[in-house]
């Protein structure tokens, strides 16, 4: 059967500035101490992620909610951010038609799904103006179920949904994803009777994705769950090996972790030549960022490109600026479509367009891909190469796979903890505190005591 591959050829070119394979020897010892710190933690039931392809219920119940929301309404709003956002977003951009939401619903044959994220007033005022309430639902997510940007999504639906529907009106649009027995929102839910999918106390939000998180907004846009935990399922399966010769995402995460510590890349790049996976780029921008950047001496920083509209900006860079870089490239081997080109005469004159005659969209994103693959690696650029037979259900799941496990074991090589956010916290309560919440008050007192500042160095 196809399957994802990984080729990390790129990273050990000396034209290139790669390492040196016995520097990779030289780690298989750590890799394994990491590997096995992850499976103890895993066995002992404090880290679930891995074994949610094999929660067929969770799915199920997640499958059966959007059947039922979709014979009843036209929209689903994903009221989450980050994590309760960001892979579920992910996973609608890789599966669903790219303008599915523009789709007539004969053509879609799903609900719209829209991730409104953040909690700028104008975004959300305007997409609220621009749907019908009557025809729209949402699911609040929120593991903890106090999420303030979350929250005050859900508070400003629920109000006017229940002034213009009244109180049932409110319960048949809103579902909820959270905690299973704990937080202000599993309360709420028991409260106002409202219809809940639970996300497993062992899942954290970034890597929750292939919970109802992910496969709630998947399925109401008519993404194959069954073939994405599929494919996720099969990557955890080649994941189970202490080897870095048999273990991609142990290969992955060690090399990259070679990268950062012995040659100084402390950037890691994933570039994808395919639109539908540039979600991806930024849920692996939070993923790797926020499990990895725990202590000063530790945090690869993370960042997306798309191939080829970044051969046209942030490519410069990579290729001449410092080096301090490494690209994982993506490709895609079948593209879903492709578009034939043909030059007509009165452009044959033109050399720099001539050419193109007789090759297609899919031929060219492809030399691109290649060409600047290899462009790098003679400019001494380290890269490494993903390859998904397909971007379908099944090579999805892989990926997501692929990369949540590379974080994980990536986190024990840097001798950090892959699944806290301390720093993250910080800043909520502060907010918190200046919003008046109670027991914060302290937080907010300390950030009201800083310094003024310098006149002087304020223009306005």
């Amino acid at each position: 059967m196809e399957r994802l591959s990984l080729d990390v050829n790129g990273c050990f070119d000396p034209a290139a500035g790669g390492l040196a394979v016995p520097a990779l020897d030289a780690l298989a010892p750590a890799a394994r101490a990491a590997f096995e710190g992850f499976e103890a933690r895993r066995r002992s039931g404090e880290l679930g992620f891995a074994d949610l392809p094999a929660d067929g219920a969770a799915a199920d119940a997640s499958v059966a909610l959007a059947r039922e929301l979709a014979e009843r309404f036209e929209n689903l709003v994903v009221l989450g951010i980050g994590g309760s956002s960001l892979g579920g977003r992910a996973i609608v951009s890789a599966l669903a038609h790219p303008y599915h939401n523009l789709l007539p619903r004969d053509r879609r044959g799903a609900l719209r799904v829209f991730f409104p994220d953040n909690s700028d007033p104008a975004t959300f005022e305007a997409l609220l103006g621009t749907l019908d309430l009557e025809e729209t639902c949402w699911a609040t997510i929120t593991k903890s179920g106090g999420t303030a940007e979350t929250m005050a999504q859900h508070l400003a639906l629920r109000e006017r949904c229940i002034a213009r529907f009244g109180e049932d009106g409110y319960r048949e649009r809103c579902v909820l994803v959270t905690d299973p027995s704990k937080g202000a929102l599993r309360a709420i839910a028991d409260a106002e009777r409202l219809r809940a999918l639970s996300v497993p106390p062992s899942v954290g939000g970034r890597f929750s994705a292939l919970t109802a998180v992910g496969l709630l907004p998947a399925a109401a846009a008519g993404a194959d769950v069954t073939a994405l935990l599929a494919g996720a399922a099969a990557m955890e399966s080649r994941c189970r090996s202490a080897s870095l010769r048999e273990n991609p995402a142990l290969l992955y995460a060690a090399v990259l972790h070679l990268m950062d510590r012995e040659k100084g890349r402390h950037v890691h790049v994933l570039m994808p030549y395919a639109d539908g996976l540039r979600d991806t780029g930024d849920w692996f921008v939070q993923l790797w960022a926020e499990s990895l950047g725990k202590r000063p001496d530790v945090g690869p920083t993370p960042f997306r490109a798309v191939g080829a509209t970044d051969q046209h900006s942030s490519a410069q860079l990579m290729m001449e600026g410092p080096h301090d870089k490494v690209v994982t490239f993506v490709r895609v081997v079948q593209p879903r479509a492709d578009v034939s080109m043909t030059v007509p005469d009165v452009y044959r004159g033109h050399a720099e367009i001539a050419y193109l005659d007789g090759h297609t969209m899919g031929e060219l994103i492809e030399a691109e891909r290649r060409a600047t693959e290899a462009a790098l690696r003679k400019a001494g650029r380290p890269t490494i190469s993903v390859q998904l037979p397909r971007l379908d259900a099944r090579a999805m799941g892989e990926l997501l796979m692929l990369l949540e496990l590379a974080t994980a074991y990536a986190g024990g090589l840097y001798g950090v903890n892959a699944f806290d956010q301390p720093g993250v916290e910080a800043g909520k309560r502060y907010a918190q505190g200046l919003l008046g919440r109670p027991g914060y008050e302290k937080a907010r007192d300390e950030l009201l005591a800083r310094a003024s500042p310098a006149p002087e160095l304020v223009l306005a």
